[in-house]
């Protein structure tokens, strides 16, 4: 999806007048000081929030307020973001002074219980619509359980390389984030995460490694850096508490995020993105608050 120089134009006077009838606070525009890695985080910690134009507009500000520049979006689904139009989503975004490098967009099919060749004719519209955020990584993010063998991964490993193909075309990357399932080894003892980079990694495809799921499956991110350097230019960042079972903010849980953050060049990380898939009693913005509030203060993070 190509703008030409008229539309490009238009739209920015659209994004400018949107954003100073808004209410947002006119001191988020400031220019900020650049940080190695800025801080970033996946709109699914607040997905609760994204129930109206309003309310997304209020969620995002607060964030951005908290000190977070980035998202990660997701929930791309029948031409939209949870009501918005990708070019209105891109407005809404870039009203609360944020940008969105990267996002989550989920084949239908993954979600269903029947296994098989997986329909490449939607990744065009998946494109499009995450040029006209202005991302350049497209991340496939989940499967049902139905898919987790071999003929499914198989049936995954044709999709990524048909988006890859397909995003390199428009100076973009295709990506693969993963859960704790791609450690549990095949029939054939196989174990799927090394198998899916394998098999992508002359291919464009990357990863993005959700460090939480990769160490509840008791993996050493570190181990998988080594192995595989520069194959991971995008970070989940989170962590669970000394029972494993719980999620909490960044800093309150057992991962050693320093020794992995020393070694974020190693792995290729360009952008990480704080997540927790559950707050308790609704508090998704005040652990995302937590979160930050603790990363700002460490200096391996900056």
């Amino acid at each position: 999806m190509k703008t030409n120089a008229f539309a490009a134009a238009f739209l920015g006077a659209a994004t400018l007048i949107a954003c100073n009838n808004s209410t947002s606070d006119p001191t988020l525009g400031e220019t900020q000081t650049m940080e190695t890695y800025k801080k970033g985080y996946q709109l699914y910690t607040i997905r609760e929030e994204m129930v109206s134009d309003s309310a997304i507009e209020e969620a995002l500000q607060a964030t951005r307020k908290m000190g977070y520049v980035q998202v990660e979006s997701f929930g791309y689904k029948g031409g939209s973001f949870f009501g918005q139009g990708p070019e209105k989503f891109k407005m809404t975004i870039d009203c609360a002074s944020l940008s969105s490098p990267s996002g989550h967009y989920m084949p239908t099919q993954l979600a269903m219980n029947e296994v098989g060749t997986l329909d490449t004719s939607t990744i065009p519209d998946i494109i499009n619509a995450a040029e006209a955020l202005g991302q350049k990584w497209v991340v496939i993010p989940w499967m049902s359980e139905a898919w987790r063998n071999a003929e499914g991964y198989e049936h995954l490993i044709n999709y990524l390389k048909a988006l890859g193909t397909a995003c390199k075309e428009r100076g973009m990357v295709a990506a693969w984030h993963n859960h704790e399932f791609e450690f549990q080894p095949l029939e054939n003892g196989t174990v799927p995460y090394d198998y899916l980079i394998k098999n992508l990694k002359g291919e464009g495809v990357v990863f993005e490694m959700d460090i939480h799921w990769l160490a509840f499956a008791g993996e050493d991110p570190v181990k998988w850096f080594e192995k595989y350097p520069g194959m991971f230019p995008l970070w989940h960042v989170k962590d669970f508490a000394p029972d494993t079972l719980n999620q909490v903010p960044v800093g309150q849980g057992v991962i050693d995020w320093k020794r992995v953050f020393a070694n974020a060049e190693l792995s290729g990380m360009k952008h990480y993105y704080i997540e927790q898939d559950v707050c308790s009693a609704d508090r998704a913005l005040d652990c995302l608050k937590e979160s930050i509030d603790w990363a700002v203060e460490q200096p391996f993070m900056k």
